[in-house]
């Protein structure tokens, strides 16, 4: 994992600079003192234990984002190839009824063969998922086939199958195993049904699922969304044993080739041809009640390859780094880091800042003659390089958790995007069959028949559709019309009012009725219908006469609704809440969706999200977004000229979208000390974007945060009492004082928040103490008086100011510009003492120094 090797290796130069700071604060008692040795050594062992989580972290969410991109497309190569095969029984139900099947097969004679063949060839040119469709009479005899290789009788798989099929009840007989037909060697997957008439059983249809031309269709498809993470997956159908039946690559994974680790669902470890693979099988879902044959998909990847990092061309966008701050997208083992690495970091932060101020009081106290001036600049420097440390570690941490959150949100677009393109991916699967349905049942003699003698209601021709509908379950219902466009027969009796009735003006029937050939079919705008009050798909096609003149057409109403709904409720399995799929047409109207509707509401947002792969706010929300068109299947879309103009819209929420804080001001670690006979000696910290100070004098030390006590009696800016030691002091919230932050009195304590506790001298003598609630420490500032910029009250707004002088400090070393200091107005600070702050607005800090 070449990301975690690099952040471990930053996290152990970190801890060797740790490590030899502890040696340096053990030199001289005056060093260790200031340094806070017990801290040091306390946030040294945190850091260390916080580290090690941390590294784990990020090896457990590599792991799991690669295990759960292999589980997904194991899933879809099971669950796309059953639902293809539920399809097939349903196939196998119907051409076992036809009754030129039937009639064949009740006297097969030689003479017949060559026009029987036919029939089946042109069911085959329109289901092309079929290598062969093969009869056999009562006796097992051969007696019509696609290929020209001849069944031997003497096979005795074939033969069982026969005999299987002759005595089942079932309404399919499934079978994978070499038949002795089919026009290849090997293992064919065989649906086979007895065909009878008058309560006769006259043979067995056998219909051969072309296995060895669908499969690739399948690999190739789960190339897209990740083709650029899914380098060197190896795809592949298993069966119960682990045996491979089919694979993307058959140099590496040979079919015939047992793994005796793939014969169970689960992600484990596998050893291969002397290398070894991450791997992952999962069983399938199923569909309507229908499991398929048992396999199982099954995907692989070699451990050297699978941690590979992607390449990323893009740049982070400001949503990418909004989440830094949302500990909730991390999973539940991995969401405390960043709260305890923020207080570790405040911690030592405030350790170095009470170890400075220490250090100024000493030297400002008038014992300089009892300190050494040698010990004491050293623990000035140590307390320094300590402070310096604490922000690398933090730096380091950052990038770690700044990778911990992309690995989680590419996981989660990953995620988006297949499961958008699985939508389509199975819809185009669904509507492919739709296309092939109307074009083979437009050939039904029974159709013809009934179009020639121009009956209307024809009790035969809604038998069939009857029996069809029963069948094929996906059609809210089926119609034949003639050449008028009058309704002659439905498959419904909800529909029989409009037996008799023109279809109207509706575009797909004049269309239809001018088609060129029996191969051509048509497919209405996706809209509601004279037999659909909801929006649907309507597939239609000629019904033609001996002589190729169209008498009429079938018309096949595709039950949308539910088949939508079907689709997306199956692909959102494992989605959250808030999460979203949903279809949409060509001008970004919400067809039909799933999950949370808020997102796909407001105006605009379907276009907004129209490009995959990134993040969008919706409404304050922060999601991923997956987008596919689809890419058809065989012929449909891809040749026939057809698009349908649908696409699938996936959107993972990630969490809530707050403005991200304002960056503060970078001030200047280590100030340029200004020696002589007097010095400003100022206490630095931030307050959102601003960098302030306090006169040193004023302060007593730095305490984390607390729960603030008292809450409901304080006026603002006070907002209650808070414990600091044994002490208890009033607390002021700076946030309250200054426009522009977020000034709720009801914000909780927290580890990113610090007190500043000030001592105010009365003029009686006594002292006054409160608390200054800030957003972090500074560092500790030596100017001269000189430096300092006083403000008139009409800058400030009049009243009792809260800044009082501007200081411009200048950043060491060369380029190192400067930053200006907002000073604290002791007579704001009197005011606080004695809480005798009266109402004032907030001071505009951004005004303020806009015009200073």
């Amino acid at each position: 994992m070449p990301g975690v090797e690099r952040q471990r290796q930053e996290l152990r130069l970190v801890e060797s600079a740790w490590d030899q700071l502890s040696l340096l604060s053990s030199l001289s008692p005056l060093s260790a003192r200031a340094a806070s040795g017990d801290d040091l050594a306390q946030a040294r062992r945190d850091f260390s234990a916080l580290s090690d989580e941390l590294l784990q972290g990020l090896v457990s969410e590599a792991l799991q984002h690669r295990i759960d991109d292999l589980g997904t497309r194991a899933q879809v190569c099971i669950d796309v190839l059953v639902r293809n095969l539920f399809e097939r029984t349903a196939d196998i139900g119907f051409f076992a009824t036809d009754v030129g099947v039937a009639e064949y097969l009740a006297r097969p004679e030689p003479a017949l063969r060559p026009r029987i063949e036919q029939r089946l060839r042109a069911y085959a040119s329109k289901y092309t998922v079929y290598r062969d469709i093969v009869l056999f009479d009562a006796e097992g005899r051969l007696c019509a086939s696609l290929c020209e290789a001849a069944c031997p009788d003497t096979d005795g798989a074939a033969q069982d199958l026969l005999r299987e099929a002759m005595r089942s009840v079932a309404p399919y007989v499934e079978r994978f195993a070499p038949q002795g037909f089919g026009g290849r060697a090997g293992p064919a997957l065989v649906y086979a049904r007895r065909v009878e008439a008058d309560g006769r059983s006259l043979g067995v249809l056998c219909l051969v699922f072309d296995l060895a031309d669908e499969l690739p269709t399948v690999f190739d498809s789960l190339g897209g969304p990740n083709a650029d993470e899914g380098e060197g997956v190896l795809l592949a159908l298993v069966d119960a044993e682990g045996r491979v039946l089919g694979s993307s690559d058959a140099l590496q994974l040979p079919a015939g080739w047992r793994l005796p680790r793939a014969d169970a669902a689960g992600a484990r470890l596998l050893h291969h041809l002397s290398r070894r693979y991450l791997a992952v099988v999962r069983d399938t879902h199923g569909f309507q009640g229908y499991a398929g044959p048992g396999w199982r998909g099954l995907a692989l990847l070699p451990i050297d390859l699978a941690f590979d990092e992607p390449a990323r061309g893009d740049n982070p966008s400001a949503l990418n780094e909004a989440l830094a701050g949302h500990a909730e997208v991390l999973s539940a083992g991995l969401r405390d880091i960043p709260r305890r690495a923020s207080a570790i970091e405040s911690a030592l932060e405030r350790s170095v800042w009470n170890g400075l101020l220490e250090l100024r009081q000493m030297d400002d106290g008038g014992r300089e003659g009892a300190l050494a001036p040698r010990d004491l600049l050293f623990a000035q420097t140590l307390l320094s390089e300590i402070g310096g440390a604490a922000r690398r570690t933090a730096r380091v941490f950052a990038g770690a958790l700044q990778d911990l959150y992309g690995m989680v949100t590419r996981s989660l677009l990953s995620d988006a995007q297949s499961r958008a393109a699985l939508a389509m991916q199975i819809l185009d699967r669904n509507l492919y069959e739709r296309a092939n349905d109307c074009r083979w049942w437009a050939l039904t003699p029974q159709f013809a028949s009934t179009l020639r003698t121009g009956e209307t209601g024809c009790a035969r021709a809604s038998a069939v559709l009857r029996d069809i509908n029963a069948l094929y379950t996906v059609y809210s219902g089926l119609a034949l019309f003639d050449r008028q466009g009058r309704v002659v027969a439905v498959s419904r009796a909800e529909h029989e009012p409009h037996v008799g009735a023109p279809l109207g003006d509706a575009p797909w029937v004049a269309r239809c009725l001018g088609l060129a050939d029996e191969q051509h079919y048509v497919v209405s705008d996706f809209e509601p219908n004279r037999f659909s009050a909801e929006p649907a798909f309507v597939y239609a096609a000629a019904v033609r006469g001996e002589n190729g003149e169209v008498l009429g057409g079938v018309a096949v109403v595709w039950d949308a609704v539910a088949q939508l709904r079907s689709i997306l409720d199956d692909v959102s399995s494992g989605c959250g809440p808030r999460d979203a799929l949903a279809f949409v047409d060509a001008r970004d109207r919400v067809v039909l969706s799933v999950g949370a509707a808020t997102p796909l509401q407001a105006d605009g947002v379907v276009g907004t999200c129209r490009t995959g792969g990134r993040l969008v706010n919706v409404a304050g929300q922060v999601f991923g977004v997956g987008v596919s068109r689809g890419q058809g299947y065989r012929e449909y879309r891809a040749r026939d000229g057809h698009d349908h103009g649908l696409s699938c819209l996936s959107l993972r929420h990630l969490c809530e979208r707050r403005p991200a804080p304002r960056a503060a001001p970078l001030p200047p670690t280590d100030a340029a000390r200004e020696d002589g006979p007097a010095r400003l000696r100022l206490a630095s910290f931030l307050l959102g974007g601003h960098w302030l100070a306090l006169d040193a004098r004023h302060v007593l030390l730095a305490a984390p945060d607390a729960a603030v006590l008292g809450r409901s009696a304080a006026r603002a800016p006070f907002c209650g009492l808070v414990q600091v030691g044994e002490q208890v002091h009033p607390v002021v919230d700076l946030r309250q004082a200054v426009a522009g932050l977020d000034a709720s009195t009801e914000r909780e304590s927290g580890t990113d928040r610090q007190l500043i506790v000030v001592r105010v001298p009365r003029a009686d003598g006594a002292a006054r103490s409160f608390a200054l609630r800030v957003d972090a420490l500074g560092p500790m500032v030596d100017v001269a008086p000189s430096r300092r910029q006083r403000l008139g009250l009409a800058q400030v707004g009049g009243g009792t100011p809260l800044i009082d002088a501007l200081v411009a400090v200048e950043a060491p070393g060369a380029g190192g510009g400067s930053r200006v200091l907002c000073c604290i107005a002791p007579d704001w600070l009197e005011r606080c003492a004695d809480q005798a702050l009266g109402d004032c607005a907030p001071l505009d800090l951004d005004a303020l120094l806009a015009h200073a």
